[in-house]
């Protein structure tokens, strides 16, 4: 693969897409934790999840569409861009598991989610969230030639992840919901898959991030790069949503740094799983303070775990905020900087 076509640093205009692409996964991320609580149940908890994994799913489809974008810009050969795509062995969330072990579900069974399913539900997003601050960290480094890959693989592996995942809701259900409402569950309308990467759209996308012409009709996805390279319009506020999350991250990378994080069969060992668990659920009382209980759904142990990591991350940011951070306002990449500071560079993740 020619080095030439990749430089030895992220450029600004990818890392946005990252930046912003992170934000929008923790967000879904969130609800696909919070409707998958028995609490919820009668909230619909298989629409709720697969809408949320299917939009972090897209999310990152975006980015890495992005980013296929510019190495064909940058002189890169499709067949060497399908290689680090994998679009060959991809999973969408139109496969169904071949089995469930046996298992079939009416819809009595289904006003909760079977424990088995909230299981693996943790164990998703902890595949996800683990590798959303290896990603953010390689786009803040100013030299890393391996950095086309070193954010793209992590990617890619999550988009499969929440692809299986979205793939057993629905075989779940196969008995339940018929197929075209498990198809507006998925988003499928909206789905596209890595083998067709880049497509106009993920052209458009890319010039609305440089603020090159776009095409006439690139209506949607040339501003949303546009309003990506532009957002946010001003400098963050002390204790943002943004400086939050950046945090958090970091935090939960930390917490395993020099130690495994999955099993032999490649999924996140359990304590793994409830640290990315308590994570999310920690963010959103950490952001909901003002609200009577953000947190009602939780179980009594998950929400001492919440209290926990909301405590740590309200201790983290004022003890790594300037003095001058209550009058100042900083920018996402000063706030980014700031979040990761504190994390271990030299991870071999």
């Amino acid at each position: 693969m020619p080095r030439h076509t990749h430089g030895d640093a992220i450029p600004p205009h990818l890392r946005a897409a990252a930046i912003r692409c992170a934000l929008e996964v923790v967000g879904d991320l969130q609800d696909v934790l919070q409707y998958s609580a028995p609490a919820l149940a009668d909230h619909g908890w298989a629409r709720m999840c697969m809408y949320r994994a299917s939009d972090a799913m897209d999310a990152i489809g975006r980015f890495v569409g992005v980013f296929a974008a510019h190495l064909v810009r940058g002189g890169e050969s499709r067949a060497a861009i399908r290689g680090l795509l994998r679009a060959d062995r991809e999973c969408l969330r139109t496969a169904r598991p071949g089995c469930l072990g046996g298992r079939r579900y009416l819809e009595h069974d289904l006003h909760r989610m079977p424990e088995w399913l909230t299981d693996r539900v943790y164990s998703s997003l902890a595949f996800v969230m683990l590798r959303l601050p290896v990603v953010l960290r390689r786009s803040l480094r100013s030299r890393d030639t391996l950095w086309s890959s070193r954010c793209l693989l992590p990617m890619v592996d999550s988009m499969d992840e929440l692809g299986r995942l979205i793939g057993l809701f629905a075989a779940v259900h196969g008995d339940v919901l018929d197929e075209s409402t498990l198809a507006r569950y998925q988003h499928l309308f909206q789905q596209r898959p890595r083998v067709n990467m880049p497509t106009d759209d993920d052209h458009d996308y890319l010039n609305g991030l440089l603020g090159l012409p776009g095409r006439a009709e690139a209506l949607v996805w040339y501003h949303v790069g546009r309003r990506t390279a532009d957002w946010p319009e001003g400098p963050l506020g002390p204790d943002s949503y943004e400086e939050k999350v950046f945090t958090l991250l970091a935090m939960l990378e930390e917490q395993f740094d020099g130690h495994r994080w999955e099993g032999p069969d490649g999924t996140p060992l359990p304590r793994v799983r409830s640290a990315a668990a308590a994570c999310l659920n920690g963010l959103e009382l950490a952001k909901g303070e003002d609200a009577d209980d953000p947190v009602y759904w939780l179980t009594g142990d998950e929400r001492i775990y919440a209290e926990v990591v909301a405590t740590l991350l309200r201790e983290r940011l004022a003890g790594g905020r300037p003095d001058s951070a209550e009058r100042d306002r900083r920018s996402m990449l000063e706030v980014l900087h700031t979040a990761l500071n504190g994390a271990p560079v030299g991870s071999q993740r």
